[in-house]
């Protein structure tokens, strides 16, 4: 089912029963780009790899969410299926609402258009999102500008370059006075033109007028009307303070199914999910940590079991009978012996078939990586004595793939743990290489070619990570190679230990620089922000 602002409301009404009673949920995006650092090195720690993950990827945006909801029929033995397909984009909600800026990457881009995503509809119809932090900061900004509206502000002069402007304006004002037209409309007047208006209509007319900003096709405009009786404004005033809240909570948008997701305790299945991951703590809720062991801890806190179908794909059991991990591969393959998928009955209007294929659509791939991992637990169960026919989400048998997330870059690293310690291979065999930037491949290889074959994994045009496929030659080879001025060599835990050292000391610095600086009491100032919420205010007079 296709999801945009328009139908979001109701969808998110809807979904309550449906997360509430669902055996597990799928989930997939679809990004702007995806790397605009350098790219993560086989030899990296998962730390390292996941700040460049963090540094380089998080100013692209998730634009579609796939959610698909799988609820099991015990009565019947099948499954029934919903899925959404979510468009999302950050259209502010008004001129105190965060103003989103993004990358694109071309070949996302390009890529995404040839599957025939439509981004007319994301433009204009993306359903927006705020982070708990910008929720709460626009929210702190209403109250603010509901008590400008109750208090009033401080009389500003009126300088000789403005008064013209606001005679004129005020002269307007008066003949619709003595006018019977419902509203004056005044444009092209800036902010703080707008805000002298505020203030003489209110010395000017009390109790007669009102005025009240709003935006249209050319900007913000000013409305004057007439005030009505005491209890036909405080009715009005209470309708719209409601309005200002609903608005706060139609721009917070997809964060509350977020939210909604994660409160509901069940399996979050995907393919390949770690970039997915980030992307919606990151969007949804909350910037990511600088650390790698907050980020693992974060993650798990909102998400506490998550099941990544790569992994199994990737372990012992399935190696022989899964030649390719390729989420359309591997739906060609589960769709055959010895696997056996169990019935699934689609929702009328909320699901899609696997007759209709609609790749790299966020919510058919929700929906393909729901009916893989059905598969591949099943098969799972089919290996059991006695056989299990039907291996559910809450089975023993998938303890020992949850919570884990596949890292596909890193050599001998295979997935992150987000309950424990990542796996830790030995590394002895690894060197870090610095050289003559005139260097290439065949002189770094002809330097070790005494000890054998090696892999090189570059890291920059002086640096690389040297593998030796002889292990036995590594005390040989810091024997031999170590002293020199041409290059410099080192083993591969020395190497991270001096790079532990160096960030240890750069943390310290800016903590140390940070605390000398006194933040500054946010107030209403005159600054930009503080501008925004007077200008807003709806005056009284």
């Amino acid at each position: 089912m296709e999801v945009t602002s328009s139908n979001f409301q109701e969808v998110l009404v809807e979904l309550d029963e449906i997360l509430k009673n669902a055996t597990f949920l799928c989930i997939d995006g679809e990004f702007t780009g995806l790397n605009s650092g350098p790219d993560g090195g086989v030899f990296d720690t998962p730390a390292q790899y996941y700040a460049k993950l963090r540094t380089g990827s998080m100013d692209f945006l998730l634009i579609q969410f796939g959610l698909s909801v799988f609820t099991f029929n015990k009565e019947m033995q099948k499954y029934n299926q919903r899925s959404y397909n979510f468009y999302v984009f950050p259209r502010p909600l008004n001129r105190m609402a965060p103003d989103c800026r993004f990358m694109c990457q071309t070949s996302s881009i390009s890529f995404l258009a040839s599957q025939g995503f439509d981004f007319n509809k994301l433009f204009k119809l993306g359903i927006p999102y705020l982070t708990t932090n910008e929720e709460e900061k626009l929210m702190k900004r209403l109250e603010e500008k509901q008590r400008i509206r109750d208090e009033g502000t401080e009389i500003l002069p009126i300088s000789d370059v403005e008064r013209p402007q606001i005679e004129e304006i005020c002269s307007r004002i008066d003949e619709f006075v003595t006018s019977e037209t419902e509203e004056l409309l005044i444009e092209k007047c800036n902010a703080f033109i707008r805000r002298l208006v505020y203030q003489e209509v209110k010395l000017r007319w009390p109790n007669k007028l009102k005025v009240e900003s709003k935006m249209n096709n050319f900007g913000c405009i000013l409305v004057v009307q007439r005030l009505g009786t005491k209890e036909e404004e405080e009715q009005r005033e209470i309708e719209k303070r409601e309005r200002e809240k609903t608005e706060i909570q139609q721009a917070v948008g997809l964060s509350i199914l977020m939210r909604k997701i994660a409160d509901s305790g069940k399996l979050i299945v995907g393919h390949n999910m770690l970039l997915d991951l980030c992307h919606i703590v990151h969007q949804f809720f909350g910037q990511l940590p600088e650390s790698y062991f907050e980020f693992k801890s974060l993650v798990h806190s909102l998400f506490p079991r998550i099941l990544d179908t790569k992994i199994i794909c990737h372990s012992q059991q399935f190696k022989e009978n899964i030649p390719s991990s390729n989420l359309g591969i591997l739906l060609e393959t589960v769709s055959k012996s010895p696997f056996k998928i169990t019935e699934v009955e689609p929702i009328d209007g909320r699901s899609y078939s696997t007759l209709s294929e609609k790749c790299h659509e966020a919510g058919y791939d929700a929906y393909i990586t729901g009916i893989c991992f059905i598969a591949l637990s099943n098969y799972l169960g089919s290996l059991q004595k006695p056989e299990v026919p039907i291996v559910l989400s809450d089975s023993p048998l998938l303890n020992p793939f949850l919570n884990k997330l596949l890292i596909a870059r890193l050599k001998d690293v295979p997935y992150i743990n987000l309950v424990g310690d990542d796996p830790n291979p030995s590394r002895d065999h690894v060197f870090h290489l610095t050289f003559p930037k005139e260097w290439k491949f065949n002189d770094i290889s002809h330097l070790f070619s005494p000890f054998g074959s090696v892999h090189v994994s570059w890291l920059s045009d002086i640096s690389a990570y040297i593998e030796l496929h002889r292990r036995d030659q590594v005390n040989e080879v810091m024997k031999v190679l170590a002293k020199t001025s041409t290059y410099k060599l080192q083993r591969y835990a020395d190497y991270q230990a001096s790079l532990e050292n160096f960030n240890t000391g750069e943390r310290k610095r800016k903590l140390s620089s940070s605390e000398e600086t006194t933040p500054e009491a946010e107030e209403l100032c005159g600054c930009r922000e503080c501008a925004k919420i007077e200008t807003e205010t709806l005056c009284r007079a």
